[in-house]
C-alpha cells in the first residue's frame, strides 16, 4: 500500500501542476496537461477498484465518486487566468480526498 501511496502523490503533483499551467498559461492548446489529467483520473480509477477488490468499500466506492466529481469539476477549465466558474470550485474536493487517501497509504502498515 506504501508504494500506492507515493505512487498516488506523485500523480497529484503532476495533476496539480498541470492544472496550474492550463489555467494561467496563455497557450492555445495543452496535449500533455491534459494526457496527465486523464492518466492521473485512470490512476485513481485503477486505485479505486484495486481497493474495493481489498474490500476496503467505503475508500474505493469514495475513490470512484471523486474520480467522477473531478471529471465533472474540471471539464471545462478555465484558461490564462479567467475567473474559475462555481463548477470549478467542486475540484478541490477530489484533490483533498486524494491528498488524504495517499497520505494514508503511505502511512498504512498493513498490507490490504
Amino acid at each position: 500500500m506504501r508504494v500506492w501511496g507515493v505512487c498516488s502523490l506523485i500523480v497529484l503533483l503532476l495533476a496539480w501542476l498541470a492544472l496550474d499551467d492550463i489555467t494561467t498559461d496563455n497557450a492555445s492548446e495543452f496535449p500533455l496537461e491534459y494526457t496527465i489529467l486523464v492518466s492521473a483520473g485512470m490512476w485513481f480509477v485503477a486505485l479505486g477498484v484495486s481497493l474495493i477488490a481489498k474490500r476496503r468499500y467505503f475508500s474505493g466506492v469514495s475513490s470512484l465518486l471523486a474520480v467522477v466529481l473531478g471529471v465533472v469539476a474540471f471539464w471545462s477549465l478555465p484558461h490564462h487566468y479567467q475567473p474559475p466558474s462555481p463548477i470549478n470550485y467542486l475540484g478541490y474536493a477530489p484533490l483533498a480526498w486524494f491528498v488524504g487517501l495517499a497520505i494514508w497509504l503511505t502511512a498504512a502498515r498493513t498490507q490490504a
